[in-house]
């Protein structure tokens, strides 16, 4: 069986995105972790 790898930033993103479905998070402040995650990916390429 092959070995599957997940990115640790990936794996953090999706857990957000859990927490907000469960209604442990509002959906600004998942707005602003996306738009943070955002800006970040941009600046480094």
């Amino acid at each position: 069986m092959d070995e599957i790898k997940i990115d640790s930033h990936f794996a953090a993103l999706k857990m957000i995105e859990i927490l907000l479905q469960k209604g442990l998070i509002n959906q600004s402040t998942y707005a602003n972790i996306m738009r943070n995650d955002h800006s970040h990916i941009s600046q480094a390429a």
